[in-house]
């Protein structure tokens, strides 16, 4: 019994040389699998945090303060009361001082209190919007016919990751 005993503990303490190790290893790559995972996820909860700060008006807000050539404009309107009348523009920048009028969207609290719009600013021949220079600034949307403060929004001239397109400039086409 003393021998097997003795065998034992003396294959525990060799094997220990090797196991602890081993134990100490895989006890690192967790730590350091974990640690990876809660940096991925506080960064993923802070891109949607950023993300989903909606720019408001009284009743009407857009989803983001500052958008690439190519993403979508969402314009979310919530409880207009009855008074509420009049026409949302979107004005795109012409140059530092100047804006032009890129789209209208009427509105009438009495007969919708609620609606959601959405559009994407793109290159246009008809609307002599020819390049991304065209498209890219500090861009207005005014609620022309109620009180409520314009909201302010840019568009970089830069496309997103995920997007392959290349707005490449409308050149000689009608215009351009």
């Amino acid at each position: 019994m003393r021998k097997v005993f003795r065998y034992f503990c003396k294959s525990i303490f060799v094997n220990s040389k090797i196991a602890i190790p081993i134990v100490i290893g895989v006890i690192i790559v967790i730590i350091i699998g974990i640690v990876g995972i809660i940096g991925i996820t506080n960064q993923e909860i802070t891109e949607n945090i950023n993300e989903e700060k909606w720019v408001k008006s009284g009743p009407f807000e857009i989803d983001k303060a500052q958008y690439n050539v190519g993403e979508k404009i969402f314009l979310n309107v919530k409880d207009l009361t009855s008074e509420d009348k009049g026409i949302v523009k979107f004005w795109r920048p012409l140059n530092s001082t100047y804006w032009i009028t890129y789209i209208e969207m009427p509105f009438d609290g009495m007969k919708k209190q609620q609606f959601n719009y959405y559009f994407e600013p793109r290159l246009s021949d008809w609307k002599k919007i020819c390049s991304m220079n065209d498209l890219a600034g500090n861009w207005l949307v005014e609620f022309s016919g109620t009180q409520y403060e314009n909201i302010n929004f840019k568009i970089l001239n830069q496309t997103s990751s995920w997007d392959n397109r290349t707005f490449e400039p409308l050149e000689n086409i009608g215009r351009c």
